[in-house]
């Protein structure tokens, strides 16, 4: 069960940290330019520790997302939880909005950099329970 657990919180967190790539806009060219090799691995551990704590921003604004009465609410809802997001990440030393952005991004196109993030994430978490 608690493999179980971890998979699907590791998926999760993979996916918001793709879902907030959208925030900011990168060429294809300079995310396929990427490959698993270009990130330190200080880089992806700051990276996936900047991760977990955008997840757990999304996390806190779900109830209120899936509560919201009208478009408007939502998008009021989504902008603040987006500014946060962008809070906590130029926040975090090392990473910049755009680095984690094109990291997210490349770890959506190359397959071992996605594994060599899932497997902090697992390591990261299993370091917290």
């Amino acid at each position: 069960m608690l493999t179980h657990t971890t998979l699907k919180a590791t998926t999760t967190a993979i996916a918001l940290a793709l879902a907030t790539a959208p925030m900011i806009t990168l060429t294809a060219q300079s995310a396929a330019a990427q490959d698993s090799e270009s990130f330190s691995t200080e880089e992806l551990d700051i990276f996936t520790d900047t991760l977990l704590e955008v997840a757990e921003v999304r996390e806190k604004y779900t109830p209120e997302l899936q509560g919201a009465e009208n478009q408007e609410e939502e998008a009021a809802i989504v902008e603040e939880a987006n500014q946060e997001i962008m809070q906590v990440i130029e926040d975090t030393d090392g990473m910049s909005v755009d680095r984690y952005t094109e990291i997210a991004q490349a770890a959506n196109e190359n397959e071992e950099l996605n594994q060599r993030i899932i497997e902090r994430v697992q390591s990261m978490q299993g370091d917290t329970q």
